[in-house]
């Protein structure tokens, strides 16, 4: 005899009973519960016959054509190339603000700032060696025009 709470906690544990997920121990306990405890035993059967129906659903994949058209689309290439100008123009704009400040407030650097500059320069020539890579290859790339 199972107590309210043990009965609550099997049924709780149908569903993962019923998808093959509970351990051994687990499955034969809920197996056994299943044997002696009919209310149990019809909601089991009640989430079988869903999980059936559900299974036997089949749902229409759109052509290949749409999904080129969607991503196409205006609301999938917007965002990006909005987020593409807004990094650019951050850039422009960060550039010529400290070109402005260099030139108004001229003084020797300091190590820091000497430091700090060798490692922004650095960077920003390693992203520009890779961007002017990869678009010196992007047309002999052969995967460019490869489909999922």
């Amino acid at each position: 005899m199972t107590t309210p709470s043990q009965h609550e906690e099997i049924r709780q544990m149908l569903s993962a009973y019923l998808d093959g997920e509970l351990t051994q121990a687990g499955a034969q306990r809920v197996r056994i519960h299943l044997e002696d405890c009919e209310e149990c035993r019809r909601t089991y059967e009640e989430l079988a016959r869903l999980q059936e129906m559900t299974r036997e659903l089949a749902f229409a994949e759109p052509p290949e054509a749409r999904m080129k058209e969607l991503e196409k689309s205006l609301s999938v290439q917007a965002p990006r190339r909005l987020g593409w100008l807004f990094v650019m123009a951050g850039i422009v704009a960060w550039l010529i603000y400290g070109a402005i400040l260099y030139i108004r407030h001229w003084r020797p650097p300091t190590v820091e700032e000497m430091i700090g500059s060798a490692i922004v320069i650095g960077f920003v020539l390693l992203l520009a060696s890779v961007v002017v890579e990869r678009l010196r290859q992007l047309p002999h790339d052969r995967y460019r025009r490869v489909d999922k």
